[in-house]
């Protein structure tokens, strides 16, 4: 099973992979690790934005095929998937840097205009940034799945909404970094996915964007 989002968020550290038990095959990093269930042990393959995970069974290295099934169901076959959801968990904290988008610019806001996030929901996934005057939104953050953007991805992923001209959302629009507006007017806001391929500094002048446009509509 792939986990390929993983590089989303993140960026692979050889050395620190070697360091946590990796070898270096070809073009892959290759670990076999105990996942603390008897008799079955984890497979890491990861290559350049692949993240590849086997659950196989000793003593005859047979691959648990029921792990590949993603709607399986079962007591046993969720123990396997929380305990490899585990091991993944620490080597993506070990193995990789975090490419925390939603803090960079966070605290962009909050050095050039003074924003202090709001989260006006318990779930922790929503944060919302106001302009001074108006006290409107000019920006939401939001963690939503892949699937929900229409995306065919696994997980979920950070996303920025900000309000702007119905023309340049028009000529943004391209369905994989820039959609219309998640829950939100599409014919003037926009969203934007915070990957790995996000280009920062145009995401910081239409937040710009979108706190003259709220600012001024108070005018």
């Amino acid at each position: 099973m792939f986990y390929n989002e993983i590089f989303d968020k993140n960026i692979f550290n050889s050395k620190l992979a070697i360091k946590y038990g990796f070898s270096k095959i070809g073009d892959y990093y290759i670990l076999q690790s105990n996942i603390d269930v008897e008799n079955f042990n984890a497979i890491i393959k990861i290559g350049k934005e692949s993240f590849e995970v086997q659950v196989i069974e000793l003593p005859f290295n047979e691959e648990y095929i029921l792990f590949n099934v993603s709607d399986s169901k079962g007591k046993f076959v969720s123990k396997i998937r929380k305990k490899v959801n585990e091991l993944i968990e620490d080597i993506v904290n070990s193995c990789f840097t975090s490419l925390d988008y939603r803090k960079l610019l966070l605290d962009y806001v909050r050095e050039k205009y003074g924003t202090i996030p709001e989260e006006p929901w318990e779930d922790n996934n929503h944060a919302t940034i106001k302009t001074p005057n108006s006290k409107k939104w000019y920006g939401i953050f939001m963690s939503i799945p892949y699937k929900t953007l229409g995306l065919d991805k696994s997980g979920k992923i950070d996303v920025l909404n900000v309000k702007l001209n119905p023309e340049l959302i028009e000529s943004l629009i391209d369905k994989k970094h820039f959609l219309p507006a998640y829950h939100m007017n599409k014919k003037y806001w926009i969203s934007i996915v915070l990957d790995s391929d996000v280009d920062l500094d145009l995401v910081k002048r239409l937040i710009d964007e979108s706190f003259k446009l709220v600012e001024k509509a108070k005018d």
